[in-house]
């Protein structure tokens, strides 16, 4: 490269460095245009434990998100969304003392078409973000926090909290409220197969909101808005399916796991959020939510869950606090023997405390943020023991802290 060559691309580096959160707008009609955006989220993760010695921290490098975002419309009536994203797995490197790495994957994340007869009706179709909570339907880009709030969905039903379907959305009584109703391909086998819902049965999701004040009507929301005036607004919603899934749970402290059969899975929402900016310089972020989910008496996965954040922006400085909890229905934990065989029933009640500070460069299109997490496990670091000398088979993952620094650019 010659010195001419690497100080023109030094100077385009520049150039994108200094720019905005607008995205490159491409115009080819009165009415038609495609944005070009891009959302990445860098992480730094520290976690206590999880080394492969199993009692020293890990040092992790990776890719929260990594977007390439297509936005665009034909005419006021009929518009699209296209993204991706990148998932981590583990891959086993082999050798003589084996191992893993991450190994990064891109994906289609969202790809919808939208008709919008006016602001009351519209509908999408394609894959896209379930109608689970406000949480849920907040870009990822525009959090406050590192972590959103977690989901409750059957297993296998959906990826990066998304299902192909098709659903109608609008803001109708002069605005104050909202809803967004859906019909989905949830858990699917093939014909002839033995498994779950035989019946091939769709999945049904929706949510309606009440708006206090402002409003939110777009394809994702905000959770820290530099608004102007203040957004509240409360909300229930619901996803269910027949025959979703075959939970196992324990019947007593030493026997083995009983399939419960096939099990509806069907979660009930409902949730508060609040954006209230006093000043351009002051802003309160708050949200809310509570999830009953049924899968079977004494599932696992059968219980409660709820959620809360506060965000409190001073200028371009946003500490916040998160708490996260699930109470399981199950009335045994931790491990089990019968006989020969050891089971592990590591699910139960957990609990999750986050402390974090946002730093908003340049509001969300440059922004560092800053998170402390503890995880509170039931019956964390139990050990059963049998024979003599007694051996440990078994413990419930540990209660621990995990530290993340992300960095996020987006435009």
């Amino acid at each position: 490269m010659t010195p001419k060559t690497l100080k023109s691309c030094f100077g385009v580096l520049c150039l994108l460095a200094a720019g905005t959160a607008n995205a490159a707008k491409i115009s080819f009609s009165d009415k038609g245009f495609v944005d070009v955006g891009a959302l990445v989220q860098a992480q730094y993760r520290i976690e206590q434990d999880a080394a492969g010695s199993g009692h020293d921290p890990s040092n992790d490098f990776l890719l929260r998100r990594a977007r390439l975002i297509l936005t665009g419309q034909f005419n006021d009536n009929i518009g699209f969304i296209v993204d991706t994203d990148v998932t981590y797995g583990a891959a086993v490197i082999g050798g003589p003392t084996g191992g893993t790495a991450w190994n990064n994957n891109i994906y289609l994340l969202d790809a919808l078409a939208t008709y919008k007869v006016s602001k009351e009706f519209m509908i999408d179709a394609g894959l896209m973000l379930l109608p689970f909570s406000h949480n849920q339907l907040t870009s990822g880009a525009r959090y406050a926090t590192v972590n959103n709030f977690p989901t409750f969905f059957a297993a296998n039903s959906n990826r990066g909290f998304r299902d192909v379907g098709i659903l109608v959305r609008g803001l109708i009584v002069d605005d104050r409220i909202y809803y967004r109703l859906g019909v989905f391909n949830g858990v699917q086998t093939s014909a002839g197969a033995t498994g779950l819902n035989p019946g091939d049965a769709p999945r049904f999701a929706g949510m309606v909101r009440f708006n206090f004040a402002g409003k939110e009507e777009g394809y994702a929301w905000c959770q820290v808005c530099f608004a102007t005036s203040p957004i509240i607004n409360i909300g229930v919603s619901s996803d269910f399916q027949a025959n979703a899934t075959r939970p196992v749970a324990p019947t007593g402290p030493t026997t083995a796991a009983t399939s419960l059969g096939l099990q509806k899975y069907w979660a009930l929402s409902g949730d508060v959020f609040v954006d209230w900016p006093f000043s351009s310089d002051l802003e309160l972020s708050v949200e809310g939510l509570f999830t009953k989910v049924w899968n079977g008496d004494g599932a696992p996965t059968t219980g409660y869950g709820v959620s809360a954040m506060a965000s409190l922006r001073f200028g371009v400085i946003g500490p916040y606090f998160q708490f996260e909890t699930f109470q399981s229905d199950a009335a045994y934990v931790g491990f089990t023997r019968v006989g020969t065989t050891t089971t592990a029933f590591t699910a139960g009640d957990i609990k999750t405390y986050r402390g974090g500070l946002s730093w908003y460069v340049l509001q969300h299109t440059y922004k560092i943020s800053a998170e402390i997490a503890f995880q509170d496990k039931e019956n964390a670091g139990v050990v059963t023991s049998v024979g003599t000398p007694a051996v440990a088979i078994g413990t419930v993952p540990a209660n621990h802290w995990v530290g993340t620094l992300q960095f996020q650019a987006s435009f």
